[in-house]
């Protein structure tokens, strides 16, 4: 992905590539070994999963995803601490300076790229996680080979494809299917994500077919079942890495779902039933013998729609035991990787109360919205990402299930004294210039609910990126729902007025946009990653 005069959106690797093998003194890609995920929704989620199991089982593991959320260097991680703010502006610095010298520059994206695969392999990670920035077959991390010595793009995961980005990727899903499927490598194994879209599938399994065919793994077709286990627990004695407590998780990640929900995985008999319909070419080696047939995965992340995840990450790890002899990682690391995993700014519980606290706020304990949302709901604001229709799908989904469980708990507790009646929703929502706001808010907003029309900050790096005007939101919520609509100037103005709530009637969420949230995080003064 390329920044065009600042201001717009191209895609293309040239410029890239020719940097990559030509101007660094070395090219980072001859030591890295990769994972590299696609997708509309849940790719940071996948790149999440992967890295923590990797690190539970004693891999040092390269992430860089796209965008950053706070600070730019924040996209850059090793064993999930960001780089050093100064070690990044002296290698952006040096890039900068390199760059200069070449008549077809690179653009922003491009640039942080080449930082990211740079310090990976200076740092001789054992595995690279690689996001896509947009697309795929085009897009600035699209640079890998097929594997050669061990070598290259290992796995990569097609997470689910909607219409999203239309006209800068593809006008429709088959041609965004396409765009995506670009990151598939010869030889290499590819994890397709259940498809809502039943187009996406087609192509991307067409794809996949033609690219590598008898390395395809298609999720939908594995035997997984998202349950409730009471009693799960973690056997890690021979994990290098640990369960993480309570007290070792930054203040925004004490939600824990429902705490026992788990994701529970069939190993595949043979290879074969890693297929589709072809068989392979040529003779695949044996998977190893498994001591059981199935695996209870916890699923840490808040959602439904994370069991998809899940499962995309899980085979991708699979895979890399499997056929790549990343053998330290056994079920249970994946499993303490998968307890220990959090994403910030998917479905985060926030405490208001805490904002108060500033200075020390990021510090701050809470207690979990499990035990305190139906009592204290106006202390809370439940902040997602959500920009598009099928996460605005998702999120509703969610957002019901809290008011149920709130309603549910308030019976029991006999809390009625606060709210008589039916618990609404606050939406306080900011809008990338671009986005379908009507068809997002008609996902979101139902009877009773209000919506607060916020703006959000100018991401740094990311000149093209723009944000809607709070009137121009306000204007077609009234026009999707016709209920109560109010704008602010900034959102610190409507955190100011959520802080002075004291009525618990409505659940208070943050959406709309990734960088929305992210001026959340700052207003709270939260860190999301650790860094040196």
């Amino acid at each position: 992905m390329t920044a065009s005069g600042q201001t717009g959106v191209t895609l293309g690797l040239e410029r890239i590539v020719w940097f990559l093998a030509h101007v660094l003194p070395s090219d980072p890609r001859d030591k890295l070994r990769v994972v590299h995920v696609a997708g509309t929704n849940g790719k940071g989620s996948v790149c999440a999963l992967v890295s923590e199991a990797l690190t539970a089982a004693g891999y040092n593991v390269g992430t860089f995803n796209s965008p950053h959320f706070l600070e730019p260097y924040d996209a850059v991680r090793i064993q999930n601490t960001a780089i050093p703010a100064t070690e990044y502006t002296h290698l952006q610095s040096w890039i900068r300076t390199l760059d200069s010298t070449q008549t077809d520059k690179l653009s922003i994206f491009e640039q942080t790229t080449v930082l990211a695969l740079w310090w990976f392999a200076q740092s001789d990670v054992d595995v690279a996680v690689v996001e896509v920035g947009m697309g795929g077959l085009r897009d600035a991390t699209n640079v890998f080979s097929s594997v050669r010595n061990g070598i290259g793009s290992l796995v990569q995961c097609i997470c689910p494809v909607d219409e999203d980005h239309l006209g800068m990727i593809g006008n429709n899903i088959e041609e965004i299917a396409l765009e995506k499927s670009g990151i598939m490598r010869p030889g290499s194994w590819i994890v397709v994500a259940n498809q809502e879209r039943s187009e996406a599938f087609h192509k991307i399994r067409q794809e996949a077919h033609r690219t590598s065919p008898g390395r395809i793994i298609n999720v939908r077709r594995q035997p997984t079942t998202d349950i409730h286990v009471p009693n799960f627990v973690i056997d890690s004695s021979d994990v290098p890495g640990h369960v993480r407590a309570s007290s070792e998780l930054p203040s925004w990640a004490t939600f824990k779902g429902t705490g026992k929900r788990c994701l529970r995985v069939k190993y595949p008999p043979s290879p074969e039933t890693y297929l589709k319909s072809t068989k392979p070419k040529e003779p695949q080696s044996k998977q190893p013998t498994k001591s059981k047939t199935e695996v209870d995965l916890p699923l840490e992340l808040p959602g439904y729609y994370q069991a998809g995840n899940a499962s995309v990450a899980f085979y991708a790890l699979d895979v890399l035991r499997t056929h790549y002899g990343f053998t330290r990682l056994t079920d249970s690391a994946i499993q303490v990787g998968f307890q220990n995993v959090r994403w910030p700014g998917r479905l985060s519980w926030l405490n208001i109360a805490h904002r108060a606290l500033i200075p020390g706020a990021s510090d701050a304990r809470s207690e979990s919205p499990n035990d305190t949302v139906s009592e204290r709901l106006y202390e809370w604001v439940l902040a997602d990402g959500a920009h598009n229709e099928p996460a605005a799908v998702e999120l509703r989904k969610y957002v019901d299930t809290t008011l149920r469980r709130i309603s549910q708990q308030r019976y029991i507790r006999m809390a009625r004294s606060r709210s008589s009646g039916t618990v609404c929703v606050r939406w306080v929502v900011g809008f990338t210039q671009g986005k379908d706001m009507r068809a997002i808010l008609a996902r979101l907003v139902q009877p009773g609910d209000i919506v607060w029309a916020v703006p959000f900050d100018q991401p740094k790096e990311m000149p093209w990126i723009s944000c809607e005007r709070p009137e121009q939101i306000a204007q077609t919520a009234r026009a999707v729902s016709g209920i109560r609509v109010e704008t602010f100037d900034c959102l610190k103005d409507a955190v100011d007025r959520l802080s002075a709530c004291s009525a618990d009637t409505y659940l208070n969420v943050v959406c709309g946009s990734l960088y929305l949230v992210a001026n959340v995080f700052r207003e709270f003064q939260i860190q999301p990653f650790p860094n040196k």
